[in-house]
């Protein structure tokens, strides 16, 4: 392979910089920069970096040579003072000998290698873009083989079946015992119940990696602004005692229980509208409600409750029952008395903004809606990974099929499906992936990782 070389930290102005050299040139690359000297493995070494203009700046170098490189190949990472100015200029020297790397080069070389397989290099990328601790937690988990493991348990059961259908038809004159219909569509429902688990863990997988969109959502002066800034624990949205005052959404990032979430706060529903102002801003709510991951339902418990006031609840409530998003009653101003009863609320929290009373409930609340109070150990995170699942289960399905529909004669036409399920599964820890498939996957990876 090429020698590649690239910056690997952040644009900007730093205390440090890292410029990475990886490849089988590596140790010839970084002695044109430093001179001759001699750099001890996986010792960190001071060196002084040069080029035809004179000195660069002083550093520090860590060489790790092939056979203890986490590329699997030569590897310098080379440690300067972050500034674009010498940063460029060193790369540029080390350029004279090497080719700038692609984005996720380095990563792609350490599964190439073997050092990693393909789920826990994409760990990598989900690691450096973690926002919050539940995508941190996730993707460490991945990171460390936790996923990997999981798909290769669900991987045994399949393979045992299919290397004891395999065995029964390529040699029928061996005594080896067959399965009946009634056991085999028994393995393959016990096959199938952990890849469906899996599967279904991407819906909590996805906000923990994204994040969630939770909607701030009412009747107008509920104080759905107000919670928004006792939520955020800044004054972020205008606050008026006049109903009306929030015409558009207003979005903001926040973190829910070690979740990374994005709280918007919209304009307030009631029938009809003032001008063409407050409709359109009660239109951007109505589409809030159809996009959002979760909403908090903000209701003035001390006021008396109206019939408009029913009917525009009634109707949140009912629309994201159909989505089956969750929802929260916020029964907020409760320091000034209740007019409203909880009964048939869903999940309803007395708060009042104004004081900070029921916030942290709300929160915790939320939070345990949305990914659960104890998640499970392993989080589905990626797309890819999903589909791949899903690919698998819906092919043990069909092998069910056959040996439902053709009985005694199931073992040929439910093999393809077994082998089907098998690769798919084989795909998520990179077995066989195509060049198109890896180039998908390692581009969205920064340039020096």
């Amino acid at each position: 392979m090429d020698t590649i070389a690239a910056i690997a930290t952040p644009p900007g102005e730093g205390a440090l910089g890292m410029i990475r050299l990886g490849g089988p040139g590596a140790r010839q690359v970084i002695a044109s920069m430093i001179g001759e000297r001699e750099l001890s493995p996986r010792q960190a070494c001071r060196v002084s970096v040069s080029d035809e203009k004179g000195t660069i700046d002083e550093g520090v170098a860590v060489f790790y040579p092939a056979e203890s490189s986490p590329i699997g190949e030569d590897l310098v990472e080379l440690s300067l003072h972050g500034s674009p100015y010498i940063l460029s200029r060193a790369l540029a020297r080390a350029l004279v000998r090497a080719r700038l790397a692609r984005p996720g080069e380095f990563t792609q070389r350490a599964f190439l290698a073997g050092k990693l397989d393909l789920a826990q290099a994409e760990a990598v990328c989900s690691l450096i873009r973690s926002r919050s601790e539940a995508a941190h937690r996730a993707a460490l988990r991945q990171l460390s083989g936790g996923l990997s493991q999981a798909i290769r348990d669900c991987r045994r059961p399949i393979f045992e079946l299919l290397v004891r259908v395999e065995a029964c038809l390529d040699h029928p004159e061996e005594d080896i015992p067959s399965l009946t219909a009634e056991q085999a569509c028994a393995a393959l429902r016990q096959a199938r119940q952990p890849l469906l688990r899996l599967a279904d863990s991407f819906s909590q997988g996805r906000l923990a990696a994204e994040g969630a969109r939770i909607a701030l959502l009412g009747r107008p002066n509920a104080g759905k602004s107000s919670l928004l800034n006792a939520l955020l624990g800044r004054e972020r949205a205008i606050v008026q005692p006049t109903p009306g005052t929030t015409r558009d959404t207003i979005e903001e990032p926040s973190e829910l229980q070690g979740l990374p979430a994005v709280l918007i706060d919209t304009a307030g529903l009631r029938e009809g509208g003032v001008d063409g102002a407050e409709r359109e801003g009660a239109r951007r709510s109505r589409a809030e409600l159809g996009d959002c991951d979760a909403a908090v339902l903000v209701i003035d418990a001390a006021r008396r409750p109206e019939g408009e006031d029913r009917r525009i609840h009634d109707g949140i409530i009912e629309a994201l029952a159909r989505r089956r998003a969750p929802l929260v009653c916020a029964l907020n101003k409760s320091d000034l008395g209740r007019a409203w009863e909880e009964e048939g609320l869903p999940n309803p929290v007395a708060v009042s903004a104004l004081r900070g009373d029921g916030l942290e409930e709300l929160r915790r609340t939320l939070g345990g809606l949305l990914v659960g109070t104890q998640p499970p150990p392993v989080l589905i995170t990626s797309a890819r990974h999903a589909a791949a699942l899903q690919k698998a289960a819906s092919e043990l399905e069909e092998a069910l099929s056959a040996v439902e529909y053709h009985g005694a004669r199931w073992e040929d036409r439910a093999a393809c499906h077994l082998r089907e399920a098998d690769r798919a599964l084989g795909l998520i820890l990179g077995e066989n992936a195509g060049e198109d498939a890896l180039h998908a996957i390692f581009s969205r990876f920064c340039v020096g990782k």
